[in-house]
């Protein structure tokens, strides 16, 4: 497979990591605040999914999130130079004024400026006609969506309304006093055992990939942490790990192949990518969850016994 770089970035998220590289400093924060509250499938649409629900409903939910992903793919593709103007005036706007620096902490808490950043998915209903070969599957483990900061050598972790969970140094560039002039950010799941499973990457050592197609991120995502192996290692002075996750194309023997091999932590669902779709806040309808029983009626794809008898449990988070 190739891989290509697309030298575009989405407003929205570029304006974030700008604010991240204001707004990072942050000794002077008295405590950190929220529950961890991130879930895989937005609150709007929490309930059964259409094909188990009671009500007939699935045939038209199909339907609406077909249109749904053809809406958002021509989307897309027509804004990216809207994108592209709109981040190089905040870019050649941008200044940073290290005596107003609190201020600036304060403003961007209080406005939000880390909520709804995380890119979340729909139930997986409409099976795409390309699914084997344009789309990507990722297990996702038990634990809490999180968005990962590192910036100004302080690595912070904000739940879905933006609110800071945890506070550390790491490993990443711009997470501890030796990495202090880049940042990075990630998609994650952390769980109770101080680990970071990550997911996506929205910016890694300075360099923005929010606008590159999944495929490319998730190639970068896993080359960087393996060319940084020791940010896998937790010690005393960097308490968390960060690990990559294993995926695989949507191809059914491949599909099988994983869910029978098992996996190192306890796995609450799937998550299925479109390869081309860019990293953008709020639903999207290009990335589709499935909780693992799920799989041998929707894609007709076979997974372990005990994994069906996780059936009878709560559809989501």
């Amino acid at each position: 497979m190739s891989y290509f770089c697309v030298v575009f970035v989405a407003s929205d998220l570029v304006r974030f990591v700008a604010v991240v590289i204001k707004s990072t400093g942050m000794e002077d924060i008295d405590s950190l605040v929220g529950e961890l509250s991130g879930t895989h499938v937005d609150s709007a649409t929490l309930g059964e999914h259409p094909r188990f629900s009671r009500y007939k409903n699935a045939g038209k939910a199909a339907e609406q999130q077909a249109q749904r992903r053809r809406d958002a793919m021509e989307r897309q593709r027509n804004s990216r130079f809207d994108h592209f103007n709109h981040t190089r005036m905040l870019a050649e706007n941008e200044t940073y004024d290290e005596e107003d620096e609190q201020t600036v902490i304060i403003s961007a808490e209080q406005n939000g400026e880390y909520a709804d950043v995380l890119m979340l998915s729909e139930w997986l209903v409409d099976i795409p006609e390309q699914l084997s070969s344009e789309w990507i599957m990722v297990p996702s483990p038990v634990g809490k969506r999180v968005l990962v900061v590192a910036a100004k050598g302080t690595t912070t972790a904000y739940n879905k309304g933006g609110k800071a969970v945890t506070q550390f140094r790491s490993r990443l560039p711009g997470g501890s006093v030796k990495s202090t002039k880049v940042y990075t950010i990630l998609d994650c799941i952390l769980d109770s055992k101080k680990t970071f499973y990550c997911l996506d990457v929205l910016a890694w050592n300075g360099m923005d990939m929010s606008a590159n197609p999944f495929d490319f991120r998730q190639f970068m995502l896993s080359s960087k942490l393996q060319e940084l192996s020791e940010v896998s290692v937790a010690t005393k002075k960097f308490p968390y790990r960060f690990l990559s996750l294993p995926c695989c194309k949507c191809e059914p023997k491949l599909m099988e192949e994983m869910m029978g091999n098992g996996f190192d932590f306890e796995l609450d669902g799937l998550l299925y990518y479109h390869t081309g779709v860019v990293y953008e806040a709020g639903q999207s309808p290009l990335v589709g969850w499935l909780k693992p029983w799920m799989l041998p009626e929707i894609l007709n794809v076979t997974v372990p016994e005990k994994m069906k008898q996780q059936k009878s449990a709560q559809f989501y988070k």
